[in-house]
């Protein structure tokens, strides 16, 4: 390989770890969500994505720490408000789940999202 493809490879490397983000996807998740963890792990990058459009750019640390029921399971449907942990900032950020045949739906309420900086 010659030097430049090292040299090259070498500083992407270094390029791309200075912007690595660290998302915390740990299953279960902490809190009362009745959510399996197959669907937590489908909810969780969406989450973390949006969490980083309202914190400070510089921030690469995100966990959800809390999730919790805010409307009871009732015909399969429910909702949950889930806290996500972003440096300096908490996003508290409600979803709504749908049961159906072919397994469940979610939808985030990005409008009624809760930030505390």
């Amino acid at each position: 390989m010659s030097r430049f493809k090292i040299l090259f490879l070498l500083m992407s490397i270094s390029v791309m770890s200075s912007y690595a983000y660290n998302f915390d996807k740990t299953l279960p998740l902490p809190g009362k969500s009745i959510a399996d963890s197959k669907l937590q792990s489908e909810v969780m990058m969406p989450i973390y994505y949006y969490t980083q459009r309202v914190t400070s750019p510089n921030c690469q640390d995100y966990k959800i720490t809390n999730t919790e029921i805010s409307k009871a399971k009732a015909n399969n449907i429910w909702d949950e408000i889930w806290t996500v942990k972003a440096c300096s900032t908490t996003a508290r950020i409600p979803i709504s789940f749908t049961q159906t045949a072919e397994g469940t739906d979610y939808a985030i309420d990005y409008m009624n999202v809760k930030i505390n900086k």
